[in-house]
């Protein structure tokens, strides 16, 4: 794997990833309206509540990262990151009926984009 990508480090990138997923966690629970309606959401009192709970846990995902202070926690940060975006995935198509199919289609697009993200940025060499 590349050492760096256009010319950035895999810490870099890694708090990168932990930048974008902390301003979705910080829009998710500030303005959780608007997340629902991007991902084509209804908006109800319940769906307000629980995207702010995506919201919370993005951003202690999101701390993983950009408080990693070795390759190890870095590398964790990274796998566990991959790993909520892989479960999302599965969760959203297996509970897909009933919600829609352009938003299941964003939400596991999106996760798996993430979630592809990380591990490419994970497996890359030090």
């Amino acid at each position: 794997m590349a050492q760096t990508v256009g010319g950035v480090s895999k810490r870099a990138l890694a708090r990168a990833l932990g930048a974008a997923g902390a301003a979705f966690g910080l829009v998710s629970l500030v303005a959780p309206r608007a997340v629902a309606t991007g991902y084509g959401v209804p908006v109800t009192p319940g769906g307000l509540q629980l995207q702010r709970l995506f919201g919370s846990r993005a951003l202690v995902v999101s701390a993983l990262a950009l408080t990693a202070r070795t390759d190890e926690e870095v590398d964790r940060g990274l796998v566990a990151v991959a790993a909520m975006n892989l479960l999302d995935s599965v969760t959203a198509l297996a509970t897909s009926r009933g919600a829609g199919r352009r938003t299941t289609v964003r939400a596991v697009a999106s996760s798996l984009a993430y979630g592809a993200a990380a591990l490419a940025v994970r497996f890359m060499k030090d």
